[in-house]
């Protein structure tokens, strides 16, 4: 599928992707301007065989690579076919280079539309990632999918901290005086944090599993997904334990998004041992491991539901470390036709 723009400098050629080009995926998503590890094909291999139809594309622009999409086929409810992006992971949407004008990104956004009529589904979506995921951020492909008729359909409000450029000043940085004095109780009281590795997943997932159940929720993976993700991006992911007589008591799992955003996906506490503020430790020691290793950003995950309605406790617990929101925007677009 090939799309000009009328004043363009390029044509824009749309295919899904073939095998022997994810190493040229690999590539241009390592430097590339907004893309993540939710974008990298070794992640999206965690999902075994047949949980998702998985329908990549990759875009040229005058036979060059030029933007990248994850995506899958998904039915819904009502039986139509929608491409998805992402589809097992928390952000997906088209990575760009640097600098791509907003003319290329409305016609990528023309190429996809195209695309999806010519393969008969109903429509496409997908999900942005806030801008401190970008190296240099830009609203642009956020305007060109307006513009060519896409809808916000969903809002997710992210909690993020600013990481300060001296790491000595992490614990003095946290704006709220009970949460850096609740750090530094954590580990007068002999709580250790560990820098874990996936053998001591197990431990950690049974933590997770019960802190969720006090909320009636279940953890987003099992815990052979967080096996094979290890397995697939070790060098991505951490595991961080905080340890009371080498019991943990509280954990985190981050995925390392990029080089310079690091995104809390599990924050974890055994309530039974709540009064040593592990909790508080947990995301103090965090931001001072990222902040040594030169991240900008330690992201807190949403603090919304689909309704946009606000969860007022974690939203505040996160603002008492220094978080300010940044939107995690969901756009849909379907074809004219009703496919």
């Amino acid at each position: 599928m090939t799309v000009a723009p009328a004043q363009a400098k390029c044509q824009v050629t749309v295919e899904p992707l073939r095998s022997e080009q994810a190493a040229a995926w690999q590539e241009f998503l390592d430097s590339s301007d907004n893309g993540t590890l939710f974008h990298d094909l070794r992640f999206l291999g965690y999902h075994p065989p047949g949980r998702f139809n998985t329908h990549h594309l990759v875009f040229f622009l005058g036979g060059e690579l030029g933007a990248l999409l994850p995506a899958a086929l998904v039915r819904e409810a009502d039986g139509r076919l929608f491409l998805k992006s992402p589809y097992g992971a928390s952000i997906g949407g088209c990575v760009l280079r640097t600098g791509t004008g907003v003319e290329i990104v409305l016609t990528i956004v023309d190429a996809l539309q195209e695309y999806a009529a010519s393969i008969h589904v109903a429509g496409t979506e997908m999900r942005l990632g806030p801008s401190d995921l970008t190296v240099c951020p830009d609203d642009n492909l956020a305007f060109a999918l307006t513009a060519r008729g896409f809808g916000l359909v969903r809002r997710w409000l992210c909690h993020v901290i600013r990481l300060p450029a001296d790491p000595a000043q992490v614990l003095a940085g946290i704006p709220t005086r009970s949460r850096r004095r609740y750090a530094r109780y954590a580990l007068r009281q002999g709580v250790t944090p560990e820098n874990a590795g996936p053998a001591r997943l197990p431990e950690f997932y049974s933590l997770l599993q019960a802190n969720r159940a006090r909320h009636g929720v279940r953890p987003t993976h099992t815990l052979a997904d967080l096996q094979a993700i290890f397995a697939a991006v070790p060098e991505r992911v951490r595991l961080f334990l905080f340890n009371l007589a080498c019991r943990p008591i509280a954990g985190a799992l981050v995925f390392e998004l990029n080089a310079h955003t690091a995104y809390a996906f599990y924050l974890c506490h055994d309530a039974l041992f709540e009064h040593y503020r592990a909790s508080s430790l947990a995301v103090a020691h965090l931001m001072e491991h990222y902040a040594v290793r030169g991240f900008r950003y330690l992201d807190l995950g949403p603090s919304t539901f689909d309704d946009l309605t606000l969860n007022r406790g974690l939203a505040q617990f996160k603002e008492e470390f220094g978080a300010t929101g940044f939107c995690r925007d969901t756009y849909r677009w379907e074809c004219p036709d009703g496919s």
